[in-house]
C-alpha cells in the first residue's frame, strides 16, 4: 500500500501538486499587481474606473442688462451634489462598450474636459449612461425638470480626483454659463470647483450649437440619428441644499486654461 502511494505521488501526484503550486503564485502575483495597480491610481487621483452623477444646483440673481433693455439672470453659487457612484463595468456592462469609454475618458486635456460621444458608440454610451441615472434619479417625488446630461473628466493637475463624471444642470440653467463676465465671480463651496464651472462653459456652447443644428436638420426633415452627443432628459431631483457657505474661486490656479480660452 505505502509503495502505491509513493509511486502514485512520484508520478501524476508530483505533476497535479506542482500544478496547484504555481496556479497559486500566479493568482498571488495577479492579485498583488492588480493591487499595486489601484494603489498607484489613487495617489495620483486616477478613478476613471468610478462612474459619479454629480447634479449641479445654480442659484442666480436678477441684474440690469448691460445693453439696456431690462434685466438679465447672473449665476452667484454653483453647488454640486453627488447622486450615487458605481463601477464603469456595472454601469456599461458591454466590454466593448467600457474599454471605449475608458479610452475616450483617457483623451481629455485641460482645455476640453467633456469626454467625446460622437459617432455610433458615443451614442449607446448615452443610452447606457441615461439609463444609470435613471435607475438613481427619475423615481424621486420632486418637480420634474429638463435636464442636460453630458459625462466629463477633468483631468490630473486640475483637480485631485478623477473620476468620470456624468453631468446634471438644469437646461434653463446652463445658458448662465455661456458668458464668461457673467459666471467668473460665482461663489463656489470648494475652490477646486472653478474648473468646473469652465467645463459648464464648454458644455453650455457646445449644448447650444448642437441644439440648433439639431432643430435645423428637424425642420429640413432630415435625419439626426447618431448626431446627438448630449442628452436633455426629464429627471425629479431634489434641488434644496443646506446653507453651507460659499467662496470666490482663486481663477489664479486656472491660469493656463484661461488664457488658452482667452478668458484673461
Amino acid at each position: 500500500m505505502w509503495e502505491k502511494l509513493v509511486h502514485e505521488f512520484g508520478g501524476r501526484g508530483m505533476g497535479v501538486v506542482l500544478g496547484m503550486l504555481l496556479g497559486s503564485m500566479v493568482t498571488g502575483f495577479i492579485a498583488f499587481w492588480k493591487r499595486r495597480q489601484e494603489r498607484q491610481h489613487i495617489l495620483h487621483g486616477d478613478a476613471r474606473h468610478t462612474v459619479v452623477i454629480a447634479h449641479h444646483v445654480v442659484d442666480s440673481e436678477a441684474i440690469p442688462n448691460p445693453l439696456g433693455n431690462g434685466t438679465i439672470r447672473r449665476a452667484t453659487s454653483l453647488r454640486i451634489r453627488s447622486l450615487g457612484q458605481s463601477q464603469v463595468d456595472c454601469v456599461v456592462p458591454n466590454g466593448h462598450l467600457e474599454s471605449e469609454l475608458l479610452r475616450r475618458a483617457y483623451a481629455v486635456t485641460a482645455r476640453h474636459t467633456l469626454i467625446s460621444m460622437d459617432g455610433t458608440e458615443g451614442s449607446y454610451l448615452l443610452e447606457t449612461l441615461t439609463n444609470f441615472i435613471c435607475d438613481r434619479a427619475a423615481n424621486h417625488p420632486f418637480d420634474h425638470e429638463r435636464y442636460v446630461m453630458a459625462p466629463c473628466c477633468e483631468p490630473c493637475g486640475l483637480v485631485v480626483h478623477q473620476p468620470i463624471t456624468i453631468l446634471l444642470i438644469k437646461e434653463s440653467d446652463l445658458p448662465l454659463f455661456l458668458d464668461w463676465s457673467l459666471c467668473r465671480d460665482v461663489k463656489v463651496e470648494h475652490g477646486a470647483d472653478g474648473i468646473r464651472v469652465l467645463t459648464l462653459m464648454e458644455l453650455a456652447k457646445r449644448h447650444r450649437d448642437e441644439q440648433a443644428n439639431l432643430n435645423k436638420l428637424r425642420q429640413a426633415g432630415q435625419r439626426t440619428r447618431y448626431l446627438e452627443t448630449i442628452y436633455i432628459l426629464d429627471l425629479a431631483i431634489d434641488g434644496r441644499t443646506a446653507n453651507i457657505p460659499t467662496k470666490s474661486i482663486p481663477w489664479g490656479r486656472f491660469e493656463k486654461i484661461l488664457d488658452e480660452m482667452n478668458l484673461e
